[in-house]
C-alpha cells in the first residue's frame, strides 16, 4: 500500500477563455467508465475564466462525482480537449506507477469506496473531493513496475473481451431493430382494432386479508413486471381485474412510452389494476397477439399509439380505449403474422443471451479487480 501522491502529482494546464475561442468539451463518467465528449462551446458560453486542457496519459478527476468513481486516465483521442476547473488533472510518475495498472485501479469499486471516504455528506449533497485529499489515499501499488504491468495485462484481456462483447451486442441490437421495423412495414389490408380484438377483464373483489400478486408493464417493450404478493388491504383504491393468458396488455398511462407486453399462463393468477388494458383476439384464427405487440412497438405502429394518447406531458398522456380500438392497422394472414412474431422472438432471444453474456463477463472482470487489488488491501 502506498500513498497515491507517490504515483500522481497535480498537473493542471489552465487555459484562459476568450469569448470567440472554440473549446472541445469532455466529461468524466462515474463508476470507472472513462471519459465522454460533449458538444463544443464558444468562450462566450461559459462563465469560467479558465478551462483545464487534457493531455493524453494524464489522470483526470471529477471533484463533484469522485465518490462514485468519476476518475480516469485520459485516452489519446481526447488529447487537447477541455474540462471545467471542477476537474483537476494529474501527471503519472512512471517510475512508480504504470498507467494501465492505474486505469484498472480506477475501475475497482474498492477504490471508489476510498474516494467516498474523502467526501462529506450524503448522495448528491456530498462535498467535493479535493485533489490533495485524493492524493492522501493509500492504494495497492506493487513496488515493481513489471508486476503492475503483468496485472494490467491480465485485466486488459478480460476488459477487452467484455468491451468486444458489448460492441457486438450493440451492433446486433441495431440489426434487430432494423429487422423489427422492416418486418412490420407490412403490406396488408387494414382493419380496425376493435374488429379483431376485444378488451377482456374479469373483476376482482379484493379481500383485505388475502394476498394478491400484481402485474405491471415495463416501458420500451421490456415486458411484464411481476410483483411480490401483498395483502389486499395494502392495494390502492383502484379497481382490479384478472387477466387472460396471451393477452396484449397496454399501460394506459405509459403506452406512449412503449409499455406494451404480452401476458402468459402464469399471469392468470395475478391481478392488474384498471390502468392496464388486456386485449384478446375475438377469433383466434384471425390474429396473433405477438404480431400486434411487435407492430405497436415498431416505427410504423408506435405513432398510432402516440396519436391515441393525447396530452403534452407524461402525466397527461393517457391512452384512450375508444381511440385505441378505432385504430386502423395492417393485418396479414395468420400464417404471416406468426412468421413475423416468431422471427422477432428468435432475434430478441439472441439479444437477451448476448446481454446476459455481457453481464457474466462484467462480473468476471469485477471479480478479477477484487482479486488483484483487494488482496493487496487486505495484506
Amino acid at each position: 500500500m502506498k500513498l497515491l501522491n507517490e504515483a500522481l502529482s497535480i498537473s493542471i494546464d489552465a487555459v484562459s477563455v476568450s469569448p470567440n475561442d472554440r473549446f472541445d468539451i469532455a466529461g468524466v463518467y462515474g463508476f470507472g467508465r472513462g471519459l465522454f465528449t460533449r458538444e463544443p462551446i464558444r468562450g462566450s458560453e461559459t462563465s469560467y475564466p479558465k478551462l483545464h486542457r487534457l493531455h493524453a496519459g494524464s489522470v483526470v478527476l471529477s471533484r463533484l462525482k469522485a465518490f462514485e468513481g468519476a476518475i480516469a486516465v485520459v485516452p489519446e483521442h481526447l488529447d487537447g480537449w477541455f474540462l471545467s476547473p471542477e476537474f483537476p488533472t494529474f501527471a503519472i510518475n512512471h517510475d512508480v506507477a504504470d498507467s494501465a495498472y492505474l486505469q484498472h485501479l480506477f475501475r475497482w469499486p474498492g477504490f471508489w469506496e476510498l474516494l467516498r471516504g474523502e467526501s462529506r455528506g450524503v448522495g448528491a449533497r456530498r462535498e467535493r473531493v479535493s485533489a490533495q485529499r485524493m492524493l492522501s489515499i493509500r492504494v495497492p501499488l506493487p513496488d515493481s513496475i513489471n508486476e503492475q504491468q503483468e496485472i494490467a495485462d491480465r485485466l486488459d484481456r478480460l476488459h477487452g473481451a467484455r468491451n468486444y462483447s458489448v460492441e457486438r451486442t450493440q451492433h446486433a441490437e441495431g440489426l434487430v431493430a432494423s429487422l423489427h421495423n422492416s418486418l412490420c412495414e407490412v403490406k396488408a389490408p387494414h382493419v380496425r382494432v376493435d374488429s379483431v380484438m376485444e378488451l377482456s377483464r374479469t373483476p376482482v373483489s379484493v379481500d383485505p386479508d388475502q394476498k394478491y400478486s400484481q402485474i405491471g408493464v415495463y416501458s420500451f417493450g421490456k415486458g411484464i413486471i411481476r410483483r411480490e404478493p401483498q395483502l389486499g388491504s395494502t392495494l390502492s383504491k383502484l379497481k382490479y381485474y384478472r387477466i387472460p393468458a396471451g393477452a396484449l396488455i397496454l399501460s394506459n398511462i405509459q403506452a406512449w412510452e412503449k409499455a406494451i407486453a404480452l401476458s402468459d399462463e402464469s399471469d392468470v393468477e395475478r391481478v392488474a389494476s384498471q390502468r392496464f388494458l388486456p386485449y384478446v383476439p375475438k377469433r383466434q384464427e384471425d390474429i396473433d397477439t405477438g404480431y400486434m405487440r411487435y407492430y405497436f412497438l415498431s416505427e410504423a405502429g408506435h405513432p398510432l399509439i402516440l396519436k391515441s394518447s393525447p396530452g403534452t406531458t407524461a402525466r397527461n398522456r393517457t391512452l384512450g380505449i375508444k381511440a385505441f380500438e378505432n385504430l386502423m392497422v395492417p393485418l396479414p394472414d395468420k400464417k404471416t403474422q406468426l412468421r413475423i412474431s416468431s422471427l422477432l422472438d428468435s432475434a430478441y432471444e439472441i439479444i437477451r443471451r448476448m446481454r446476459q453474456r455481457n453481464q457474466e463477463l462484467d462480473a468476471l472482470y469485477q471479480a478479477a479487480l477484487s482479486e488483484a487489488f483487494g488482496a493487496s488491501t487486505a495484506s
